[in-house]
C-alpha cells in the first residue's frame, strides 16, 4: 500500500517509467510516459492506437480515441485492388493519432512538460535507434507537430503513400486529431463500470494489446492501451514501423471512408461515481482480453474484491490500480 498512488503495466519498463512519473507528475503525466517508454522500446508503438479512460481530480470521466484513422484525405479514390489480389503492406497504413493524443493528455490533463515527461524514453532509446531516438526528441520539444514537419511527413507519405501503393496523404497527418468524450455517472453500466464508448459489440485481437493504469495522490485514475505488435511496414529514416490497421480500397467495394478511426481492441474499463473513480483495470496480451474483461465487469455486480473479480479473467495478464481514501494499491499478474 502506498499514500502516493501507485501504477502498474503489463510490461515491466512501462511500469517502472509510470511510477518515476508520478514522482513529478500526475497519473496522467505517468500514463503518456509508460507510453513513451514503450515507444522507446517498440518501433510499432508510435505509429499504433492508443485509448484511455481516466476520471476524478477536476478531470471528470473522459475518454480518449487515439485510434488510428483510415488514410486517403484531399485525394480521389484510387482505382482499388483486385479480389484475389496480393495487398501490399502500404495499403494498410493507416494515419497514427497517438502523437496527437498523448500531446492533448499531457496539455489538458497532465502537470509536467512533455521534455520531462519524455525524458525517460529518451534516454533508453538512444541505446536503440538513433532514428527513433530524433522522433521522440522532436515530439519531446514539439509535440504533435512534429508530426506535420516535413522531416517525419516526408518520409511517411514516401513510404506509404499514393506512388508507393499506399493510402497515407499529407493531409491526413496535418489534421488527424485525438476525440474526447466527455461522461456522466447516467452513461455508465449500472455496475458504474465505464469502457470506452466506441467500443460496440465486436471484439477484436488483443495479443499485441499492452495496458498500463496509474493513480495519484490527488486522486486521479487513469488506465490506457496501446499495441506493440512484431510486425508491420518499417520506415527506415524514422525507425518506426507502421501496423497494418487501414482497410485498402477494393475495386467495385465501397471506400472505408478517410479519417474514420480504425477498429482496435480496447480491453480497458474504469469504475466511477460521482465523477470519482475507486478501481481501473484491463487485461493484456491475449487473443480475447475483451472478453475476459467483460467476464470481470460481470463479476464485479457481485464481488466484494477486485482480486476476486480479476480472477474471473481466463485469459491475458490483469492490470488493475485502486484508489482508497487514503491509500493506493497496484495489481498485475506474471
Amino acid at each position: 500500500m502506498a499514500t502516493k498512488g501507485q501504477a502498474v503495466a503489463s510490461e515491466s519498463h512501462v511500469a517502472q517509467a509510470a511510477r518515476d512519473g508520478l514522482s513529478y507528475g500526475n497519473a496522467a503525466d505517468a500514463i503518456v510516459a509508460g507510453v513513451l517508454v514503450a515507444a522507446a522500446e517498440s518501433p510499432s508503438v508510435f505509429l499504433g492506437p492508443f485509448q484511455m479512460l481516466v476520471a476524478g481530480a477536476g478531470a471528470g470521466i473522459r475518454a480518449v480515441d487515439g485510434r488510428v484513422r483510415q488514410p486517403g484525405l484531399g485525394v480521389p479514390r484510387p482505382r482499388g485492388l483486385l479480389a484475389g489480389e496480393q495487398v501490399p503492406p502500404q495499403a494498410r497504413v493507416g494515419v497514427p493519432a497517438l502523437p496527437a493524443a498523448l500531446a492533448w493528455v499531457l496539455g489538458s490533463l497532465g502537470s509536467a512538460t512533455q521534455l520531462r515527461v519524455a525524458g525517460a524514453a529518451i534516454e533508453r532509446v538512444r541505446a536503440r535507434s538513433v532514428e527513433r531516438a530524433r522522433v521522440l526528441e522532436a515530439f519531446a520539444r514539439r509535440g504533435a507537430v512534429a508530426f506535420t514537419e516535413d522531416a517525419v511527413v516526408g518520409e511517411l507519405t514516401a513510404v506509404a503513400g499514393r506512388a508507393a501503393r499506399g493510402l497515407l496523404t499529407r493531409e491526413d497527418l496535418s489534421s488527424v486529431r485525438p476525440v474526447i468524450v466527455s461522461h456522466d455517472d447516467g452513461a455508465l453500466e449500472p455496475s458504474g463500470v465505464l469502457t470506452v464508448p466506441w467500443r460496440g459489440d465486436a471484439r477484436h485481437d488483443a495479443s499485441f494489446t499492452h495496458v498500463v493504469a496509474a493513480v495519484d495522490a490527488r486522486g486521479l485514475v487513469a488506465i490506457a492501451c496501446y499495441e506493440a505488435p512484431l510486425d508491420g511496414l518499417t520506415f527506415p529514416a524514422l525507425g518506426l514501423v507502421a501496423p497494418a490497421f487501414a482497410v485498402p480500397v477494393m475495386r467495385g467495394e465501397p471506400r472505408a471512408r478517410p479519417g474514420e478511426p480504425c477498429p482496435a481492441a480496447a480491453p480497458i474499463a474504469l469504475r466511477a461515481h460521482r465523477g470519482t473513480a475507486d478501481v481501473a483495470f484491463g487485461i493484456a496480451e491475449a487473443a480475447d482480453a475483451e472478453i475476459s474483461l467483460d467476464a470481470v465487469i460481470h463479476a464485479l455486480v457481485g464481488t466484494i474484491t477486485i482480486a476476486a473479480a480479476l480472477a474471473e479473467a481466463q485469459t491475458g495478464r490483469p492490470v488493475a490500480v485502486l484508489r482508497g481514501e487514503d491509500s493506493a494499491k497496484a495489481l498485475a499478474s506474471g
